[in-house]
């Protein structure tokens, strides 16, 4: 029967099931908090009670692991500055990093991305936190 299985999706995180949403695959920050990456990503975060639990108000989502979402809880939208009408500060930063190659900002929460190679959700959000640090220390 292994034949009639599907083959397991390159952005897919052994023991987190994604919510599947309009056909989204969904990874919320808290499940992926407990991978690796994602701990070692939070550690390098400026010590902050504002980011103590960052990853529980993130989420990423993909279709094919190529093109991604960053969707941000609005408890954070005051932290990083994005509920001021104009403010391109995390889409900036979101821009110049290696990983990504186009990045639109959808909705005041939201930021749509390509990366230059399939990745993992943790990989993902792991990287997304680096960025958020970044945000958090720009004066």
């Amino acid at each position: 029967m292994s034949w009639l299985r599907r083959s397991r999706p390159a952005y897919a995180v052994d023991g987190v099931e994604p919510a599947r949403i309009d056909g989204w695959d969904v990874f919320e920050g808290d499940a992926l908090a407990g991978r690796s990456v994602v701990a070692e990503a939070v550690a390098r975060l400026p010590q902050d009670p504002a980011l103590a639990d960052l990853p529980a108000y993130l989420s990423v989502s993909t279709k094919d692991g190529g093109e991604w979402t960053l969707s941000f809880d609005d408890g954070m939208l005051v932290v990083f500055g994005l509920s001021r009408p104009g403010s391109d500060v995390f889409e900036q930063a979101l821009t110049a990093v290696p990983w990504t190659e186009v990045v639109e900002r959808v909705d005041r929460e939201v930021f749509l991305f390509t990366t230059t190679e399939p990745l993992a959700a943790d990989v993902v959000l792991a990287h997304c936190l680096d960025v958020c640090g970044e945000v958090f220390r720009t004066p």
